[in-house]
């Protein structure tokens, strides 16, 4: 079964304040991580952008806990 969680969440999850950071993060020409940040997934036209857990859980294995630039 699939968890999807929502911006707040996912902020949370990262102890992130801004909104614009996660939006920031997504950008591809991001420079903080080698890859960015997983898009949210719209269920429907004018609905809450939502992330799969599992995508997230993937990224932040990859590329946030290895981030050298977050740790020095």
């Amino acid at each position: 079964m699939m968890k999807y969680l929502t911006s707040k969440q996912v902020r949370q999850r990262f102890m992130i304040k801004s909104a614009v950071t996660l939006w920031r993060w997504q950008q591809p020409t991001q420079r903080v991580f080698k890859e960015p940040f997983p898009p949210p997934i719209k269920m429907s036209a004018g609905s809450t952008s939502l992330w799969d857990e599992e995508q997230i859980r993937i990224w932040e294995a990859k590329y946030f806990r290895n981030n050298e630039s977050l740790t020095t």
